[in-house]
C-alpha cells in the first residue's frame, strides 16, 4: 500500500505541472534546435504558424495558444489525472478491504425450512469475527421453503432455498439464493453453502431443538454435525443422530428418504445404547428421559456476511475502470512549435510529448506537419526520456 500511495503521490505531482502548464497556455520552454523532436523549413513564412496549427489540429490537438512566432497545442486536459486517480483509487481500495476485514462478521448459519433464526451470535454453527466487529445486525433470517431442482436460463442450479430477512416484522429482502446469487441487504449479504436434513426433537418438559445433518455421500447417511448432550443425575450422556440415505443404480442420493428413520447412539455414564426410530416416535437416551422425534425435514446451511465494504469496493471499481479508461484511451499529450522566421523562410522547431512516452505520437505529429507544410522535415532528432 505505501508502494502504492507513493506511485500515487508521484503521478499526482507529475499531473499538477502538466495541468499548470496547459492552463496557462504553454510549456516552461520552447522548442530549440538542441531540445526539438525535428525540425521543418518552410518556404512561406507567411504561412508557416497556420500551416502548423492546421497541422496540430489535425494530430488531435487543441490549440491553446497561438502567435506568429509560437504555438502550443493539447489534448483535453482531464487526460493528465486519469493514472493519478486510478492509483489513488488503487490505495483507497486497499484502505476499504483493510477496514471492512476489521469490522466484518461472517459464519455459517444452518435454518430448517419453515424456520428463521435471529442474526446473532449464537445462531451460528461456525462464526468469524474482526477485531472491530461491534454488532450482528438483529435481522430475523427466514427459510420458508426449498427446491431440490431450481431452473434459471435453463440451467439447473441445484437444491435452493427461498430466503426473506425480516427487521422486527417488516420484510425487508427475500429471494431465491444460489450459486453466484445471493441475497442483499444494506451490509448483509446471504450465500447458499449447502442443504441437510434436520431432526425436531422434543424434551420431556416440551422444549424442541433443531439437530442438522450433513450428507455424507461416501456413508450414505447424514448424520449430526455435533454431538448433542444430555445432563442426567450421574452425569452427561452423549448423543449422535444419523439418517440412512436411499441408493439408486448403485449410486447414494443425497436427499431425504421417502420414509425417513432416524438412528440414534446414546453413550454414558448409563452405558451405550442404540436405536432406530421414526418420525412421531419416542426414545430413551436415558433411563426416564424420553425424547420425541418430532418432524424431519430439509434444512438449508447459509454463509451470512456482514461486510460494510462490499458496496464501496464495487464503487471505487467502478471509478478505478473508467480512470483507468482516461488513462489508456485518453492520455495527455501536447505539441509545442517555435517558428524561426528568416529572409524568404522559416524554420519550425517542434517538441511533442506524450505523457505515457508513446514514440508513435511525435510521429503522428511530424507526419502531420509535412503533410501540412509541403515540405520534408530536414532534421529528426529524438529526446530521451528523461527530457521533459
Amino acid at each position: 500500500m505505501c508502494s502504492t500511495a507513493a506511485c500515487a503521490l508521484e503521478r499526482t505531482r507529475g499531473a499538477l505541472r502538466l495541468w499548470r502548464r496547459a492552463r496557462a497556455g504553454g510549456p516552461r520552454s520552447l522548442p530549440s534546435a538542441s531540445n526539438s523532436d525535428f525540425t521543418v523549413a518552410l518556404g512561406d513564412a507567411s504561412e508557416a504558424a497556420r500551416s502548423v496549427r492546421e497541422a496540430f489540429r489535425e494530430a488531435g490537438l487543441v490549440v491553446r495558444s497561438a502567435s506568429d512566432e509560437a504555438v502550443f497545442a493539447t489534448s483535453a486536459r482531464f487526460g493528465v489525472w486519469g493514472s493519478p486517480v486510478f492509483h489513488w483509487l488503487l490505495v483507497l481500495l486497499i484502505a476499504v478491504i483493510g477496514a471492512g476485514q476489521l469490522t466484518r462478521a461472517e459464519g455459517l448459519m444452518g435454518v430448517p425450512v419453515g424456520s428463521a433464526r435471529l442474526d446473532t451470535r449464537e445462531s451460528y454453527g461456525v462464526v468469524s469475527e474482526g477485531p472491530l466487529h461491534k454488532r450482528f445486525t438483529m435481522l430475523t433470517v427466514a427459510v420458508p421453503s426449498l427446491e431440490l431442482t431450481h431452473v434459471v436460463d435453463g440451467i439447473d442450479r441445484g437444491p435452493t432455498p427461498y430466503v426473506e430477512l425480516y427487521d422486527g416484522p417488516q420484510p425487508v429482502a427475500s429471494g431465491y439464493v444460489f450459486p453466484n446469487h445471493p441475497l442483499r441487504y444494506k451490509s448483509l449479504v446471504v450465500h447458499s453453502n449447502a442443504v441437510g436434513l434436520a431432526v425436531t426433537l422434543t424434551a420431556p418438559d416440551g422444549a424442541t431443538t433443531d439437530v442438522l445433518l450433513d450428507f455424507d455421500e461416501d456413508a450414505c447417511v447424514a448424520r449430526s454435525a455435533s454431538v448433542l448432550e444430555v445432563a442426567g443425575p450421574d452425569g452427561t450422556t452423549k448423543m449422535e443422530l444419523s439418517v440412512p440415505l436411499e441408493t439408486s443404480r448403485g449410486r447414494c442420493v443425497t436427499a431425504m428418504p421417502r420414509e425417513p428413520r432416524v438412528e440414534w447412539t446414546a453413550s454414558g455414564p448409563s452405558g451405550r445404547s442404540s436405536g432406530v426410530v421414526a418420525p412421531g416416535e419416542r426414545f430413551e437416551p436415558l433411563p426416564g428421559f424420553e425424547v420425541g422425534v418430532g418432524s424431519v425435514r430439509y434444512y438449508a446451511r447459509l454463509s451470512v456476511a456482514d461486510d460494510w465494504s462490499v458496496y464501496p469496493m464495487y464503487l471505487i471499481f467502478a471509478l478505478a475502470a473508467i480512470a483507468l479508461a482516461i488513462a489508456l484511451f485518453a492520455p495527455y499529450r501536447e505539441a509545442a512549435a517555435l517558428l524561426e522566421v528568416r529572409p524568404g523562410a522559416a524554420v519550425v522547431y517542434v517538441r511533442a510529448r506524450h505523457v505515457r512516452r508513446d514514440p508513435s505520437f511525435a510521429r503522428r505529429v511530424q507526419g502531420c506537419v509535412e503533410r501540412f507544410s509541403g515540405i520534408a522535415p530536414t532534421t529528426v532528432k529524438r529526446r530521451s526520456e528523461g527530457d521533459d
